[in-house]
């Protein structure tokens, strides 16, 4: 009998826990918290409650509580990367970037294959102006995962910040061929105003807007690089 009501228990836990993800998964994290916090109430030692009341939390930008959720979650299960990264993430948020550095070096200590783990930590770095490991960290992400733009996108940006305008080029097209979105062909039309070449940065915004023919903004790039021509 008593092992009857211990699943049943467990059982009813997972519900509010199910519950709560598909409230997040429609944006409504008030109501996600309320469920998870059932579950937790019911099984306060399954982690990933914990970790999902986090997430809801961080969603509604109530730090502390996301941070205590987070900590709680890596108490429990100390060997999860992921429950790292998800801090580290709250404390770039928070811009106190060396608990995020720490929290993501932990991750990566954990998990040494996972490419958002590195992505992540190339932003901290970033943000202190440590350029070299970000680009390193970048570099490990897309070895990582070759199908993901957002990681060929974001080291673009940082080789157009070096003023390395061909790596930047060659990563612009690398999300191109990923998929065709006008966001991709406007940066690299800037690329190349960037690089004083005009000529191709009139021709890549055409293709932006030829994607995207109502975007004003677009249309508005494209007469600026056309008075430098």
């Amino acid at each position: 009998m008593s092992e009857d009501f211990v699943y049943k228990k467990d059982d009813e836990a997972d519900d509010y826990n199910e519950r709560g993800i598909s409230y997040f998964n429609v944006m409504q994290y008030a109501d996600a918290v309320k469920e998870f916090t059932k579950a937790i109430n019911i099984i306060k030692t399954d982690p990933d409650y914990f970790l999902n009341r986090a997430m809801a939390y961080y969603s509604l930008k109530m730090y502390d509580a996301a941070i205590k959720d987070c900590k709680s979650a890596i108490t429990l299960s100390a060997d999860r990367g992921d429950y790292h990264n998800t801090l580290g993430a709250i404390y770039d948020d928070m811009k106190d970037l060396k608990s995020a550095m720490n929290e993501f070096n932990e991750a990566i200590r954990i998990e040494n294959d996972v490419p958002d783990y590195y992505y992540n930590r190339g932003n901290v770095y970033w943000e202190l102006d440590d350029r070299e490991n970000a680009l390193k960290d970048y570099d490990k992400a897309v070895s990582l995962n070759s199908s993901d733009a957002v990681f060929f996108y974001k080291r673009s940006q940082l080789y157009t910040d070096l003023k390395r305008y061909d790596d930047a080029i060659k990563d612009i097209e690398e999300c191109i061929k990923l998929g065709k979105n006008p966001e991709y062909f406007r940066a690299e039309a800037s690329i190349y105003e960037l690089n004083g070449d005009y000529k191709k940065a009139d021709e890549t915004i055409k293709k932006a807007i030829e994607l995207s023919p109502d975007d004003i903004s677009l249309k508005s790039k494209k007469y600026e690089i056309n008075k430098k021509l």
